[in-house]
């Protein structure tokens, strides 16, 4: 490493954690099928480097042949091999297995959905790795499919566990064919099985969260500790969760599957869409985006006199923890405000179950009466009738005359409420709370207000969940690791060791496009990435230098320029990417951040 110079080691920039933070995983045996040199190299690299021991095989019938001769923790398979596909490789040796242990199999493939909608897809491959690799990911998933194949070995099944013992019980829902997560089972207060943690890695396979035994929305907080379970509905087999679940189960009968269906076949869609930005987000915020972006639904208050706040909202959140988010993503714009009601608060425990009531102005006892009271004409003496009333007859309690004749002597000008705790007498009660949840009494002109809203997801806030950090622009955020693919960061690595060795300076630009959701909302996603693509090969055509080097990514696209430095670069990009517009059929928005060496100390 230069002494003058920032540490651009790629290779060990990425054997740590996106926070920086060095981990010591436990040490495992993994084959890499890939018959690509640049990936399963830099595969071998990131994983040894991390403790593990990484065969090689360069086709499906090496892999197979591997398979069969080693035991293994994990295989990574490259779905287009030569010779024989992963999915081939991955089929054939489940079928030969018998009692040997079979690895967790992982599908490396451009077409992540395709190969898991098809059956034998679902059935052989534990996970699957989208390309362009995430180099993040892949060592996360490795040592998680690793773990939870641990965790398998240890959670036998309870009729192997205690022969005779009953059967855990089943709920009709689990056999119309859905993957269910089992509430208790699968997710509990401070565990999850192997399933879960399968799940957790978004696992597509998995339909939904089956609430089987009656579970509060505290408890139900592990949903948002672990990655990407947030994301799943929610059905409610107990009928006690309300306005939390997503399906109500104990109201349906067997012809109400279709809608059950809908419900799962939807979310599904819409968690294919999710950025894995947001899928495996840490943030409870953007995870509530997700979530709203999932259930395409608002986030909605209804009345709960069982809540100190009087109204729940539809996600397995406290009341207090929800509105909390969702004020501070309204700030950034991702979610709108909607009016749905005001309540007053008890200044003294924040609840807003107030007893609104009538009382007495001196002493606040509810204890009042309404009496008509009379006005006398001769004296103008006016007073409760109680005070007039002797016997049968009314008497003027100030000038002793009696009064016979209604009109005449006297009349009836309204009413006074009488406190009979007191005496007092006023012309109106006045009006207090008294609080449920901690007996406080607070006047009516002292006692604060709080409105109550829905949150619906604003535009930015769903092209978030779609995109990601991306969306929010370049300037946002800085640089990630994550963000590159594979092929780049072997390009980095060469161009990082050059400036070490003899100061060749380089630039790193990341582009990313303003008004991708808008074209894709109009015309269609397709259309963006047709004009995208174009946008990407004029700007290739248009770069003087051989040694320039264009990648695609997921949001992003990426040039390396070498040889040349960030700021005099910057200047001159910006004629290319106006030259690679001229021709495009729609303004895609281009907008780019510049990084240098220095950017990656």
């Amino acid at each position: 490493m230069s002494e003058t110079g920032p540490n651009l080691d790629m290779l060990s920039v990425i054997t740590k954690n996106p926070e920086g933070a060095p981990e010591l995983p436990v040490a495992r045996r993994i084959l890499v099928a890939e018959d690509s040199p640049t990936t399963h190299e830099i595969l071998k690299m990131l994983l040894s480097q991390r403790g593990h021991h990484v065969d090689i095989a360069t086709d499906g019938e090496q892999a197979l042949a591997a398979l069969r001769q080693n035991s293994y923790d994990v295989a990574l398979l490259d779905f287009h091999l030569p010779r024989m596909d992963g999915l081939q490789v991955a089929t054939i040796f489940r079928r030969e297995a018998g009692d040997r242990k079979i690895p967790k199999l992982i599908a490396i493939t451009l077409d992540a959905e395709g190969l898991l909608a098809h059956p034998e897809g679902c059935h052989n491959f534990d996970h699957v790795l989208p390309k362009p690799l995430d180099i993040y990911e892949v060592a996360r998933v490795v040592e998680d499919q690793a773990e939870i194949a641990d965790m398998e070995a240890r959670e036998a099944p309870p009729a192997e566990k205690s022969p005779g013992s009953a059967a855990v019980s089943r709920s009709p829902l689990e056999s119309l064919g859905h993957n269910f997560l089992t509430w208790p089972g699968d997710i509990q207060a401070g565990h999850l099985s192997a399933r879960a943690i399968q799940a957790s890695l978004a696992d597509p396979r998995f339909d939904g969260i089956l609430i089987k035994e009656p579970v509060s929305v505290e408890d139900l907080g592990a949903i948002w500790r672990a990655k990407a379970l947030f994301s799943l509905p929610i059905v409610d087999a107990t009928g006690l969760l309300g306005h939390a679940s997503d399906v109500d189960a104990s109201k349906l009968t067997a012809r109400d599957t279709t809608y059950l269906e809908q419900v799962l076949g939807k979310a599904h869609d819409r968690r294919m869409k999710l950025d894995r930005d947001v899928r495996f987000s840490e943030d409870l915020g953007e995870q509530l985006i997700g979530r709203l972006f999932v259930a395409d639904q608002p986030l909605a208050p209804t009345y709960d006199p069982q809540s100190k706040w009087l109204v729940s909202y539809n996600v397995a959140l406290a009341t207090a923890v929800a509105v909390r988010e969702a004020e501070a993503l309204c700030e950034r714009g991702l979610l709108r405000r909607e009016f749905f009601d005001r309540f007053h608060v008890c200044p003294q425990c924040d609840s807003l179950r107030l007893h609104v009531r009538e009382e007495c102005r001196q002493c606040h006892s509810p204890q009042l009466e309404e009496e008509q009271y009379l006005h006398h004409f001769r004296c103008a003496y006016q007073g409760p009738e109680r005070e007039f009333r002797r016997g049968d007859r009314l008497v003027c309690p100030k000038c002793r005359y009696e009064l016979t004749h209604f009109g005449f002597d006297y009349d009836r000008p309204g009413s006074m409420v009488v406190c009979d705790a007191c005496g007092h007498a006023a012309s109106e009660p006045a009006v207090g709370f008294v609080c449920l949840d901690c007996g406080g009494h607070v006047d009516s002109d002292i006692a604060p207000p709080r409105d109550i809203y829905s949150y619906h997801l604003t535009d930015q806030g769903a092209g978030f969940a779609e995109h990601g950090h991306s969306l929010l622009g370049t300037a946002s955020h800085a640089l990630r690791f994550a963000d590159l693919p594979l092929e780049l960061v072997v390009a980095l690595n060469s161009a990082a060791k050059k400036y070490n060795d003899a100061q060749v300076p380089f630039t790193l630009i990341s582009l990313h496009y303003r008004n991708e959701k808008e074209i894709a909302a109009q015309h269609g996603a397709r259309t963006f990435a047709k004009v995208r693509d174009l946008f990407i090969e004029n700007l290739r055509t248009s770069l003087s230098s051989d040694a320039d080097l264009v990648v695609s990514g997921h949001s992003r696209d990426f040039v390396l320029m070498a040889g040349s430095e960030p700021e005099e670069t910057k200047a001159d990009f910006d004629l290319l990417v106006a030259a690679a517009e001229k021709t495009l059929r729609c303004d895609i928005g281009p907008e780019f951040q510049v990084f240098g060496p220095g950017d990656f100390a």
